[in-house]
């Protein structure tokens, strides 16, 4: 069901669709820019994901008036691929979203500039109840909850479970420039966590918090009788409160954490890093559709992670084109650090690295060959390297042959080295007719390239 204006209402807009959908429905949009909401909420009271074009490209405001989202109870929804700014609930929970008692997961989306006197960005409700988050891909920034309203918790989020049960995780994500309260008040700048007579559960992986502030205790992130894993995370302090702060609960680190304070006495597992600076460049955009916080170079979180963890995820959280493994290292963060190439291949003739060369399928052999520098010096060291070949055009296209190989390769077979010069030979006969590309790869990242067609 596609949402093909940005009206508040009426015909067209996500209001109307989010009225007429049924459970298992998902809303899309064939529209970009900003719904402006002018009346009310948006109620999400079915079982529905809104898949957006992008959190870069459309951007749902609450116009400082009124909650943006209000998630009813007992539902299970996904909210993807927008922005959800100017989200204001004072007094009141979750100025962007109010999740009540439901199943709700926010992937690729930006939750900035909103407001509440609890959960500014989203307030998880599992009081007396159940309620679960999931946070992916996306950043929190901008939000705040302030007294006189409430003592001011979780300016990010507030994940309540008490009385009842809230399970909050985050991945990929960053939250940056979130605030709870001020002088003497507040709790969790970026995360409240709430478990009182109850149980609330917080799990952080590969995440970056910077510039969070409390106005008493938790300028990241304040446990309150619940329970906190942390995993692979960054823990920036901002102007008030710790980073991480915990009272009656229980905070385990699963290692390769990395905080510019002493992450509150919890960070001892392997790989932890505290009272050191992350060295993260401003909340920008660095690629993707949500901002991150870059690694400059020299951080101590670069390729500082897990460097046995298993599955690595594809990609950090801007997405496809920006992989999570670079130099077979992780980072510790949302941020991986793609540095530029060390070594750089020229691919030589017979096969044009400027244009397409054409050979025929008799010739038996098309050779690929290539010389090498490193760091802009001609080197005769081959490091391991791949040889990938695929098909472009001409039946059916895609990675057709992989293989490994290295300068210790023995001279005679498929592949040699002559006087600095790399030399591996594809079998013409074996690939058959049509147009190919020849990357050669090193450290995960295509160092030289080249096209060729068989005719």
């Amino acid at each position: 069901m596609p949402v093909i204006n940005t009206n508040d209402s009426g015909a067209g807009s996500l209001r109307q669709a989010l009225a007429d959908t049924n459970d298992g429905d998902t809303i899309d949009f064939a529209v970009t820019g900003t719904i402006t909401l002018t009346t009310d909420e948006l109620l999400l009271d079915k079982s529905i994901t809104i898949s957006g074009p992008g959190s870069d490209n459309l951007t749902v405001d609450g116009n400082h008036a009124s909650r943006v989202f209000h998630v009813s109870s007992g539902v299970t929804a996904t909210v993807a691929g927008l922005s959800i700014t100017n989200g204001g609930e004072v007094p009141g929970a979750g100025g962007g979203i109010y999740n009540d008692h439901s199943t709700l997961a926010i992937d690729h989306c930006t939750v900035s500039g909103n407001h509440g006197s609890v959960g500014g960005g989203v307030y998880n409700d599992g009081y007396s109840g159940t309620a679960t988050l999931t946070v992916t891909n996306s950043t929190f920034s901008g939000n705040s909850v302030a007294a006189p309203y409430s003592v001011g918790s979780g300016g990010g989020i507030y994940n309540n479970g008490s009385y009842g049960s809230a399970t909050l995780t985050v991945a990929n994500s960053t939250f940056s420039g979130n605030s709870a309260g001020y002088l003497d008040y507040g709790w969790g700048g970026a995360i409240y966590n709430d478990g009182s007579l109850g149980s609330a559960t917080l799990t952080l992986n590969n995440s970056t918090f910077s510039g969070n502030s409390a106005g008493y205790h938790g300028g990241g992130i304040y446990n309150g009788s619940g329970m906190v894993t942390i995993r692979h995370t960054i823990l920036n302090a901002g102007a008030w409160g710790e980073n991480l702060s915990n009272a009656y609960g229980s905070v385990s680190s699963l290692g390769y954490n990395l905080s510019s304070d002493n992450g509150g006495g919890f960070l001892t597992a392997t790989g932890d890093q505290i009272n050191t600076d992350p060295m993260l460049g401003p909340l920008q955009d660095n690629g993707g559709s949500t901002f991150t916080h870059e690694l400059l170079s020299g951080s101590p979180a670069i390729n500082a992670g897990d460097p046995s963890f298993t599955p690595p995820p594809d990609y950090d959280q801007r997405g496809p084109g920006f992989p999570r493994v670079v130099n077979g290292r992780i980072d510790i963060g949302a941020f991986e650090e793609v540095q530029a190439p060390i070594y750089a291949a020229q691919v030589q003739q017979p096969i044009n690295a400027d244009g397409t060369s054409v050979f025929s399928v008799r010739r038996g052999v098309v050779p690929v060959k290539f010389t090498l520098t490193q760091g802009g010096v001609a080197t005769c060291a081959l490091p391991s390297a791949t040889i990938a070949v695929t098909r472009t055009a001409g039946g059916t296209t895609g990675q057709i042959d992989e293989s490994v190989y290295s300068g210790s390769a023995d001279t005679g077979s498929n592949f040699r080295i002559d006087s600095c010069q790399y030399i591996y030979n594809l079998s013409a006969s074996a690939l058959g007719v049509g147009t190919y590309r020849v990357d050669i790869q090193i450290d995960s990242q295509v160092v030289g390239s080249g096209i060729f067609q068989l005719k």
